[in-house]
């Protein structure tokens, strides 16, 4: 027969505020702790299979599936198409060119074709590129391994191609895909693949935005478009274009819209403000958001063109945290009950804490105080307006307390004639976030680092013939100064 025990340590454990649970994570790794164990990396060469769709227009996304596409946090992925282009007129050029993929996992990559025609010189022609495929993976260790080559046609079907998306009366390049929050904007698009208006053979262009994500307003005419446009969801602009190919809508224009709710026509008005909208509270925690804009456009004999325009709206200062960590040090095993025998038949005994010990987390910075002054931003790195919480995932001003901490919560069995006793062993921790500063062109500067210093509890059951058994838990140490 075996006995059961329970035991309930009264001891504590404080970080400076009171707050939430404490995260416990797993045994993050420390290149600088001897005593943990070490997987290397291995740059395994990649392959590629499948390379779709054979048709794309300005703006596709080209899916690429295939094996050992290297992860984000070990290195780079890059895909290379080699060919021939051969446009719509005849003429061939070649094509040897490096593309940054999306990485979606290690089977799956997406790229873009964006924000023209990149096979074509002027990337402003329709034709065919025929060639192929080829993705290599760059690792940070500085290793490259490349995959098989897939032989790949791509046609180019009518586009819309953006010539101007950044923000109005700026020095950015002609097409941005990043900007701040609160920005006015200009953009203008230009059809290929389908005909010239005329006054007869019209192109009418729809501007199709989310209402959350822009700040809309027109000068009203006969009526104010604010009292039935939603407040959330989406407005069209729609802009019937005679001469040329392209439509353009941007802030502080001067020229009239037809306002449209779905496919119902509301009136029309001359559009005036056209600025990005603050960031959301429910996007806070991602530090940014999308405000894409779909533009569609229809020529006279029905042929169509679309395309969505990606703008990441970011704050002018943000916390990017990926999970990374450092152990700092290791504090002695504490003996936190008492020595329990086994007996004659042995037992069960199981564990919790009902007294807390508690540890403070606090911030500190590594931060480029003259990198931030050329954005306009603050010395001090506190007033940068940071979400520390959000960024790192925990309350960075709350305690963390081991009564708080499930993983203390254990249990065990004592063979008979031997003992036992439970230890806690306590682990300082560095969690390391970049700070990085953004402008309104898409531009980001590493400004450093803020650094959390959080707290990890390990419990452990010691076995042994004679009482106290002593701990295996690893041995103390300093690791960061």
């Amino acid at each position: 027969m075996t006995k059961t025990l329970t035991l309930t340590a009264l001891f504590a454990l404080t970080v400076s505020a009171c707050g939430d649970v404490g995260y416990t994570p797993p045994n993050p790794f420390n290149p600088n702790d001897p005593t943990q164990p070490t997987t290397p990396w291995v740059n395994t060469p990649p392959s590629i299979h499948v390379a779709s769709p054979g048709t794309m227009s300005v703006g596709d996304d080209m899916t690429i599936l295939g094996n050992h596409f290297v992860e984000p946090k070990y290195g780079d992925v890059r895909v290379i198409f080699k060919g021939t282009f051969t446009d719509d007129q005849g003429q061939s050029n070649p094509v040897d060119m490096e593309v940054e993929p999306e990485w979606k996992s290690a089977a799956k990559l997406t790229w873009k074709l964006y924000p023209n025609v990149v096979f074509h010189p002027q990337g402003d022609r329709l034709g065919q590129f025929l060639g192929e495929v080829r993705v290599i993976n760059k690792g940070k260790d500085g290793s490259l391994t490349q995959s098989n080559s897939l032989p790949v046609r791509v046609s180019i079907g009518p586009s819309l191609i953006p010539r101007v998306v950044r923000p109005h009366n700026s020095n950015c390049q002609s097409v941005v895909t990043g900007t701040l929050e609160n920005t006015g904007f200009t953009l203008t698009v230009e059809a290929i693949g389908l005909r010239a208006a005329t006054a007869d053979t019209p192109l009418n262009f729809n501007w199709t935005l989310l209402r959350q994500n822009w700040t809309v307003a027109f000068s009203y005419g006969s009526f104010d478009p604010d009292s039935v446009l939603p407040k959330q969801g989406a407005v069209t602009i729609e802009e019937r274009v005679t001469s040329g190919r392209s439509s353009a809508i941007q802030d502080g224009g001067n020229k009239n819209f037809f306002i449209k709710i779905g496919n119902d026509l509301i009136g029309n008005s001359r559009l005036k403000t056209l600025k990005t909208a603050p960031i959301p509270a429910e996007a806070q925690n991602q530090g940014h958001y999308n405000a894409t804009v779909n533009v569609a456009v229809q020529d006279a004999a029905g042929k169509t063109a679309r395309i969505s325009i990606p703008i990441k709206v970011r704050p002018q200062a943000e916390l990017i945290y990926d999970g990374a960590s450092k152990i700092a040090e290791r504090f002695p095993p504490s003996m936190v009950s008492d020595c329990i025998p086994g007996g004659d038949i042995g037992r069960n005994v199981s564990y919790r804490e009902d007294n807390s010990e508690s540890r403070s987390r606090g911030m500190s910075f590594n931060y480029n105080a003259s990198a931030g002054l050329t954005l306009g931003l603050p010395s001090n790195p506190f007033a940068l307006g940071l979400n520390l919480s959000a960024g790192f995932g925990v309350d960075v001003n709350a305690s963390v307390s081991t009564t708080q901490s499930k993983a203390l919560d254990i249990s065990g069995q004592i063979l008979p004639g031997q003992y036992a006793a439970f230890y806690r062993q306590t682990t300082r921790v560095y969690r390391i976030g970049r700070i990085v500063g953004n402008n309104q062109c898409g531009a980001s500067l590493d400004l450093g680092e803020a650094i959390l210093t959080d707290w990890i509890f390990t419990p452990e059951l010691a076995h042994g013939a004679s009482c106290p058994p002593p701990s295996n838990l690893p041995a103390a140490g300093k690791f960061i100064q």
